[in-house]
């Protein structure tokens, strides 16, 4: 018997480079590439700039310049289509791998948060008995060989009992062998995997829900939080970019999910549903929700984070620097809520700078292997991770740890 398992390629031969473009070549004639322009531009073109090992060049700015014909000073806060559309080729790869019924000796992936192409080759792995396995069973049966399949001869009831047995000790080292190369391949799990896996093991969708906010002439920003009796909340910009991260994650690791507004949302939902909130003083979930942890958001209007069992220790943006310039600060948590007797995810900042810096922490495997080098312990345990993002001319830095508990 054999089993396949996927080993990445770093392309560095001429040979190699021709496969991933062969596989190319036939993922853009399937029936998730062949009826769109957008997407098979930007996934050809991320292809060929990797290959060809122009990687610093797979930027947000240049892909909407040079893939779809933005202007060079576009707003990528405002215009997001490079996003959106790396996410859906994200989505769409998944698919075809997931749907075909032919082998690809060549996988290419788009890693969240992520503009480079990975590429994997899938090889076959013999699972073979070991030697020493064959040599007690020669033993077992005196050294006798066995016969072709196409000979017949009479065998006594012992010979066959013998047989017998050898098979049976054939199939379980077989099964021996295909157990070790599954724990193999289950040791491969990335920090990604990890902090998202009881979300992947619940049943059901999961409910990703944003906060939601009016606008309201008595408040500094011009806005409040949004409440059930509101009929037009919206979300901002950054937490739709936000909520398009989650859901191409989803989507690549076929979870099923929903989106639902903070203003819409019901106790009872996430009794039944495990759920993600997003956003702290935008999303009145969040404020009830974090009782059952030990970093927590300040009533409004503070606008800080608090550590319960250090109250001299506070997280606070400068309130002497423009908005624009003011580093940010968030909570990445997952626990089980006592209220809802379920897994709440928690991806929220003080300001929509921290929200969507939480986001890509969250979806992003090169800031959550940052996870590991602060705990050694959390992938099964309730844990919350303070980040802080330096925030210039209103664009997002790379997000930081600033503290971790896990319990």
């Amino acid at each position: 018997m054999s089993e396949h398992s996927n080993t990445r390629i770093y392309p560095s031969s001429e040979q190699d480079r021709q496969l991933i473009r062969d596989e190319l070549v036939e993922l853009l004639k399937t029936v998730h590439f062949a009826n769109s322009k957008r997407y098979p531009a930007l996934l050809s073109y991320v292809v060929e700039k990797t290959l060809s090992e122009r990687t610093d060049e797979l930027k947000e700015r240049i892909l909407g310049i040079e893939v779809f014909h933005r202007s060079p000073d576009y707003d990528t806060n405002s215009d997001t289509i490079v996003r959106v559309a790396a996410g859906e080729v994200r989505k769409r790869l998944a698919l075809v791998y997931h749907e075909s019924e032919v082998e690809h000796p060549i996988q290419i992936t788009l890693p969240p948060g992520s503009y480079v192409p990975e590429f994997f080759r899938a090889t076959p792995q013999e699972v073979l008995v070991p030697p020493s396995a064959f040599d007690q069973l020669a033993l077992q049966l005196g050294r006798e060989q066995l016969l072709p399949t196409s000979v017949e001869p009479r065998l006594s009831r012992i010979g066959q009992w013998k047989i017998g047995a050898a098979l049976v000790l054939i199939v379980l080292a077989a099964g021996c062998a295909a157990l070790f190369v599954h724990v193999r391949a289950a040791a491969r799990q990335t920090s990604i995997d990890l902090f998202w896996q009881p979300i992947y093991a619940s049943r059901g969708p999961v409910i990703i829900c944003p906060g939601a906010l009016v606008r309201s002439p008595t408040r500094s920003y011009g806005m409040t939080k949004a409440n059930k009796k509101d009929d037009y909340p919206f979300t901002s910009m950054a937490t739709t970019i936000a909520i398009t991260e989650l859901a191409s994650l989803f989507t690549t690791n076929q979870i099923a999910y929903a989106v639902q507004p903070t203003s819409s949302i019901t106790l009872s939902d996430m009794r039944e549903h495990p759920v993600v909130l997003m956003g702290a003083y935008n999303n009145e979930w969040t404020e009830r929700l974090q009782s059952d942890l030990r970093y927590r958001f300040a009533a409004d209007p503070a606008r800080e984070i608090l550590d319960e069992m250090n109250p001299s220790k506070i997280w606070i943006r400068p309130a002497s620097l423009p908005l624009q310039e003011e580093d940010d600060f968030a909570i990445v948590g997952r626990f089980h809520s006592k209220l809802t007797d379920n897994l709440v995810v928690l991806i929220a900042g003080i300001g929509k700078n921290g929200t969507q810096a939480a986001s890509q922490f969250v979806t992003t495997p090169r800031y959550m292997d940052l996870v590991s080098q602060h705990s050694s312990d959390w992938e099964s345990k309730n844990m919350e991770i303070v980040l802080k993002v330096n925030v210039v001319d209103g664009k997002n830095g790379a997000p930081s740890i600033e503290a971790i508990y896990v319990w």
